[in-house]
């Protein structure tokens, strides 16, 4: 199987021996037992992190094996991403330290399922109430030179933070529909 990684403007792919995904599958379940304890993404904690933190946070793994050429881990968490995840399509790799800014897209759809659980067709009447609330609270995706960028309102201090700086616009409006799925757990 292939992985396909893009880590600012380099794109990588990844093979991994679908042999290598058959035998290291009780590391594999060693590695979602400890996550299972919770994980840290960027400067929260995460009790119960959901199939797409995981394979964020994999993925940094993953960068830091790229980084320091460190072959063998590479591959394992390459396959660990395939093995949980065979539908990814591309994993956009966060290289400023914010793990849970890197994307995971999934092939055929272009955008993510939240947290590996499928975006469904119709939403209740509350989520549609959540939705709203958290669209207010996320702008829309507009180019600012050359890069493609959202703000995020802090509802504390009502101030406008940017939400992401990206060459592709159609990663921002991934990054960008990621920001307010986050903001409708917040809402809840």
């Amino acid at each position: 199987m292939e992985l396909n990684v893009v880590i600012d403007e380099d794109i990588f792919t990844l093979n991994v021996p679908d042999q290598l995904l058959q035998q290291a599958g009780s590391f594999f379940d060693k590695m979602d037992a400890d996550m299972d304890q919770g994980i840290q993404l960027s400067r929260q904690w995460v009790e119960n992190p959901q199939l797409v933190q995981r394979l964020q946070l994999v993925g940094n793994k993953l960068l830091t094996a790229l980084e320091t050429e460190d072959h063998q881990l590479g591959r394992m968490m390459a396959a660990y991403m395939l093995s949980r995840a065979p539908d990814i399509d591309r994993v956009y790799l966060d290289t400023t330290g914010e793990i849970d800014n890197s994307e995971i897209q999934f092939k055929n759809t272009g955008v993510e399922p939240t947290f590996g659980i499928p975006m469904m067709q119709e939403q209740s009447g509350q989520q549609t109430e959540l939705r709203d609330r958290a669209e207010k609270m996320v702008s829309s995706v507009f180019k600012q030179g050359r890069l493609y960028h959202f703000s995020i309102l802090d509802p504390e201090t009502q101030e406008w933070a940017t939400g992401a700086a990206v060459k592709e616009q159609q990663q921002a409006e991934t990054l960008r529909e990621q920001a307010v799925q986050k903001k409708m757990r917040e809402l809840e």
